[in-house]
């Protein structure tokens, strides 16, 4: 994606800190934007100024910038807290913050020592297609030494089957937990491409994709993360190796659990359970339901109304009113859902934060990276709906275990 100054500028409300940044290049700025000015007015003062700049100058600063721009998430102010942290470094800053985008560029400008280590982290937390899976609990610190022989193993996988290839893995802690970076080059992949001088078509060209495999433990939650590019097998095996070798135990066919029939209930609430979280408010916002036997089962999925009047499961059971469907969920069995979770925004506890759950037997959205998931993830334990990890089947664990073996 194209970096846009205009764009960038747009979301920066503390021009104090983008003359600081300035300063880093020996470039002097002075912005007149106080709290009355426009926004639009505002963000073409900043263009203004960015434009100026003499063109020796702008090729590296928009190439920062561009950077700082790709960081600033809701996931990096939190990251730089902690990188500052581990390193001793007080975390307040100088310079009042008032987006994520102004937080960033301040800890960019100010702590540019720990942005490499902030953007090794980061990409865990943009990373999708993570996959959940029960972990024995190890010290950490056992933990990060077991990756040294288990990085030997990583490397004599990504290199079976008569593929030869660079394999890297990088491993770092971080608020304890442990994240491990794998990269190698996957198998050859036939590509027919056509000379661009010639106009011939190359039907033996073969490419080599960048594989990667991303690793979050979490010893005290007894889980782990793990997302990969490659196919659901050979995730299992780095899975099964790094479990083995870091863990003490080895890969178990289990899923996660979730009892839904506790939704079936009109009382039911997660107020009533939510000590020591900051809950504000959920509702439920669809849901679909069975019924009928295995062979001839037939679902229905509800789109329930989601208007601020209409809390828990209000939404749910004032439409199965209306439609005279009451009798019917009863006898239903609840295939999946989709919540809203409401939390008091821990930093700001005037603003909330907003947790989207979607939600089944066997698998939840929620990932325990996120503080506000992890709040969802422990209203569902308090309510006695998540039921931990439970055995699947035998047959799978044993091939991954025949695979790991050869």
């Amino acid at each position: 994606m194209s970096f846009s100054p205009k764009k960038y500028f747009s979301k920066i409300q503390s021009p104090d800190v983008l003359v600081k940044y300035y300063a880093t290049h020996n470039i002097q700025a002075f912005f007149e934007i106080g709290e009355q000015t426009p926004r639009k007015q505002a963000v073409e003062i900043m263009m203004d100024f960015y434009t100026s700049i003499d063109p020796a100058h702008k090729y590296d600063i928009e190439r920062e910038l561009a950077l700082i721009s790709s960081l600033s998430t809701k996931h990096a102010p939190p990251l730089f807290i902690q990188a500052l942290i581990k390193a001793n470094i007080p975390t307040i800053p100088e310079i009042e913050c008032h987006t994520d985008h102004d937080r960033v560029l301040y800890y960019y400008t100010y702590h540019k020592k720990i942005v490499d280590e902030v953007l090794f982290f980061h990409d865990f937390y943009i990373a999708k297609g993570y996959m959940l899976y029960e972990a024995k609990e190890i010290d950490l610190l056992k933990a990060e030494l077991a990756m040294t022989e288990c990085a030997k193993e990583f490397k004599r996988i990504a290199n079976k089957d008569d593929r030869v290839t660079e394999c890297e893995v990088e491993t770092k802690n971080l608020a304890d937990m442990l994240y491990v970076h794998v990269t190698f080059d996957g198998a050859p992949i036939l590509t027919p491409t056509r000379n661009k001088e010639t106009g011939e078509l190359d039907r033996t060209k073969t490419v080599r994709k960048l594989e990667q495999i991303r690793i979050v433990y979490l010893p005290q939650d007894k889980e782990v993360l793990i997302s990969y590019t490659g196919n659901k097998h050979e995730r299992l095996i780095f899975l099964d190796t790094f479990l083995r070798i870091v863990c003490d135990s080895g890969y178990e066919d289990k899923v996660q659990s979730f009892d839904l029939s506790s939704f079936k209930k009109e009382t039911f609430d997660f107020r009533t359970t939510s000590k020591n979280v900051p809950l504000l408010q959920w509702k439920i916002k669809a849901v679909t339901v069975s019924f009928g036997e295995s062979k001839a089962k037939k679902k229905l999925r509800l789109s329930l109304p989601s208007t601020p009047q209409e809390q828990g499961l209000s939404p749910l059971f004032s439409t199965l009113e209306e439609a005279k469907m009451t009798e019917l969920f009863t006898n239903c069995a609840i295939e999946n859902m989709t919540l809203s979770f409401s939390f008091t925004d821990i930093n700001k506890p005037q603003k909330q934060v907003n947790v989207s759950c979607s939600l089944s037997t066997t698998k939840s959205s929620l990932l325990p990276l996120f503080p506000y998931d992890r709040y969802a993830r422990t209203l569902l334990k308090l309510a006695h709906i998540d039921k931990g990890f439970i055995e699947k089947a035998k047959k799978e664990k044993e091939e991954v275990s025949k695979k790991w073996e050869a």
